[in-house]
């Protein structure tokens, strides 16, 4: 009952909504279909990840967006031109953040991804970082996978990967990694705080570096953002300028005292154009003069356009301004200094995309050891074995994941063994046998499935000729089945057999 009549309140909450909006009834009936198959494939969704948000919150959010971001929403029709540029891009949707607008291919996950992507999302980086731009936009594409797989990856019963279509993979990665490291209320709170002047990258790299010791992780991850970049050639022109300024740097004086002079140049900038707005007299004479010096084709037409400029010029120097008064305090100067060395580093680096994407995942497990170390509960340590076994399903391309990695995978089993052999002296998981290297083998075949609930996890074993037979069962269902070439003993096992039996105590 509890299920129904959550669902009639998103429900009515969305009607509510839509009875402002002009929308096709297809369209409508879409919206409510998509709300419908959320909050089935949530609570599966919500079981294998581990690191979300509540529904409730994830609900809300995707129909407040609806209800402030969606004003035309329009489905494409088969064989149209409309349809055939969508296909052309490998795309779900195209939004116009502007107009509040949304075309999409009429389905669910398609209309998902245009609510995804038309949805404000900061990610808000306040240093003046040249790579800060890739960041932003390696986590609003992780976002926006993160969201969809949702309903692409979960149907109520099961769950599998599917990589269709356009697909960030890189950039999905660094989302379910930051996802895992940082959590969900962090990344919600950059997502959304745009205006705050919160450092929520230097939060971040203290977080990080509490766990690790050292900033490895980061650094991998810029390398890797600037590897996995389209616009490299753009950026390397940005981290020779930097580079610039770091040289200048090393003599501080003299760069504060270039800042204190563009400082005031700013100001004085800032002073005319004031003057220049507020007196009438002079915004037209100063329109007069512009427009003198300007070719025929280039003239600007009336003094409301020249105004209009204006003020786009004022509130570019006033930006300006903000950076150099930035840069001028001592524990800016000294950061922004950190970042520029940064840069260096990056740019002067020889590494290979591959290379760089297994030292950051490298990274990743290490952060991800050092916390399983601090770890003392049950339901803690096992929430690990759920992210261990969802991040190995995580992809670097269409063709290669995470398990296809063999040094990866070696370091997975090695955290994997460690989280089983604190489970078992916990008693949360049924030690199998004595022998801690069989213990490990067989409940690592055991956890290797898409079973949904891993405590729902049943084991059989039998003797043949070839060894030991496992079952491993869902509930009463049989998952899979496979054989241990091991001489069995009476000391072997430390369960009975032709028994069924949990995994989980």
């Amino acid at each position: 009952m509890g299920l129904f009549s959550k669902l009639k309140d998103y429900n009515i909450e969305l009607e509510e909504i839509l009875d402002t909006k002009y929308f096709s009834s297809n369209i409508k009936s879409l919206l409510f279909s998509m709300i419908y198959k959320l909050e089935v494939s949530y609570i599966d969704f919500k079981l294998v990840k581990r690191s979300v948000r509540s529904k409730e919150d994830f609900l809300n959010e995707i129909i407040e967006v609806i209800r402030l971001y969606c004003d035309n929403i329009k489905s494409v029709e088969p064989d149209s031109d409309q349809a055939k540029m969508l296909i052309k891009n490998k795309v779900k949707a195209v939004t116009n953040e502007k107009e509040r607008s949304i075309l999409t291919y009429p389905t669910e996950q398609a209309l998902l991804y245009a609510i995804s992507d038309i949805s404000p999302k900061y990610f808000f980086i306040n240093q003046d970082f040249s790579l800060k731009r890739e960041i932003q936009n390696a986590l609003v594409n992780g976002y926006i996978h993160n969201n969809m797989e949702i309903l692409t990856d979960f149907t109520g019963w099961s769950w599998d990967k599917t990589f269709e279509g356009k697909y960030y993979y890189i950039d999905n990665l660094i989302y379910q990694n930051l996802l895992v490291i940082l959590g969900e209320k962090f990344l919600y709170e950059w997502r959304n705080y745009g205006s705050t002047r919160t450092d929520f990258l230097e939060e971040a790299r203290k977080y990080i570096k509490l766990f690790t010791g050292n900033e490895k992780y980061l650094m991998s991850l810029y390398k890797l953002v600037y590897l996995n970049s389209s616009q490299k050639e753009k950026l390397n022109q940005a981290f020779r300028e930097d580079i610039k300024v770091l040289k200048k740097m090393n003599n501080k004086e003299l760069y504060l005292d270039e800042l204190k002079k563009q400082k005031e140049k700013l100001e004085k900038k800032i002073n005319r154009y004031e003057a220049v707005l507020e007196n009438e007299t002079l915004l037209e004479k100063e329109f007069i003069r512009a427009n003198s010096k300007l070719e025929t084709n280039k003239k600007i037409k009336t003094i409301k356009k020249y105004r209009q400029l204006i003020v786009k010029e004022k509130e570019k120097n006033i930006r300006e301004l903000e950076d150099v008064l930035y840069s001028m305090k001592p524990e800016n100067f000294n950061k922004k200094k950190e970042y520029l060395k940064k840069t260096y580093e990056i740019y002067i680096s020889k590494q290979n995309l591959e290379e760089i994407v297994i030292e950051n995942q490298q990274n990743f497990l290490n952060f991800l050891d050092k916390r399983l170390s601090k770890l003392k509960t049950r339901d803690e340590i096992i929430d690990v074995l759920y992210e261990l076994r969802y991040y190995k399903t995580l992809r670097i391309s269409r063709k290669v994941a995470i398990k296809d990695i063999e040094i990866l995978n070696n370091q997975i089993d090695k955290i994997m063994k460690k989280a089983i052999t604190m489970l078992c002296k916990l008693g949360a998981i049924k030690i199998i046998s004595m022998d801690i290297n069989l213990n490990f083998e067989i409940i690592k075949y055991a956890l290797d499935t898409k079973i949904i609930e891993l405590e729902k996890i049943k084991l059989y074993f039998d003797e043949d000729e070839d060894g030991l037979l496992i079952r491993v069962f869902d509930k009463d269902i049989i998952e899979k089945q496979g054989r241990k070439k091991v001489k069995l003993t009476k000391n072997t096992l430390e369960v009975k057999l032709r028994r069924k039996q949990n995994l989980f105590t």
